[in-house]
């Protein structure tokens, strides 16, 4: 498994603005994420699945609960010890999170 430990990196956009916290972790052999923004006092909730390892690339989908519950993709590249990664979320667009 691939990036597991807690990854630090900027979000900016016109809704969200700051540093988010992934975290990469193993449950029962499957990747389990975990994202916090603590400039933000609530995210919405979610839960992620179907994730792939393919190289240094984890990819996979998320149901989101964002004014009724969305699929989005994901998506984390990580690069020794860098990290980058999306959440293609409708009507909003790709949220960078970038400098991991």
């Amino acid at each position: 498994m691939i990036g597991l430990g807690k990854w630090t990196g900027d979000i900016e956009t016109s809704m969200i603005s700051g540093n988010a916290i992934v975290e990469i972790s193993e449950k029962n052999g499957e990747y389990d994420f975990s994202v916090t923004v603590p400039s933000m006092k609530t995210l919405p909730n979610f839960k992620v699945y179907d994730i792939k390892e393919e190289g240094n690339c984890l990819s996979g989908k998320a149901e989101i609960e964002l004014m009724g519950k969305m699929n989005v993709d994901i998506s984390v590249e990580i690069n020794g010890d860098a990290f980058t990664g999306y959440i293609k979320v409708p009507f909003l667009g790709k949220i960078e999170i970038k400098n991991g």
